[in-house]
């Protein structure tokens, strides 16, 4: 009886050892996953911010201006602020409303 009981302890108590390590092996290669992809947010985030500085400074109008000098373009047109949409949506809207319009006419 007595070393049934210990057998059976003995049993339960290397299973869960065993158990143990695998959870612990799994929990550790997760977790040099998360480090990898979360240095590559890193980078991408960076990448994204001085693409971001890049455009906002590249297209800025006085930047655009100096390129056209420097290229000697002369005959270029200037569009106005209610030709420049943020966001598509905002073109969708202004597309519908012009298509409206049209169709009233």
């Amino acid at each position: 009886m007595f070393n049934k009981r210990l057998i059976i302890s003995l049993s339960i108590f290397f299973i869960f050892m065993i158990y143990t390590s695998s959870v612990k092996h799994k929990t550790r290669n997760l977790e040099k996953k998360i480090n990898n992809l979360n240095s590559e947010i890193g980078v991408l985030k960076k990448q994204f911010k001085d693409a971001k500085t890049d455009y906002v400074f590249l297209s800025s109008p006085e930047q655009l201006k100096k390129y056209l000098i420097t290229l000697n373009i002369n005959d270029f047109s200037i569009y106005d602020a209610s030709r420049i949409f943020f966001s598509t949506d905002q073109f969708t809207i202004y597309d519908d409303k012009q298509t409206s319009l049209l169709n009233i006419k």
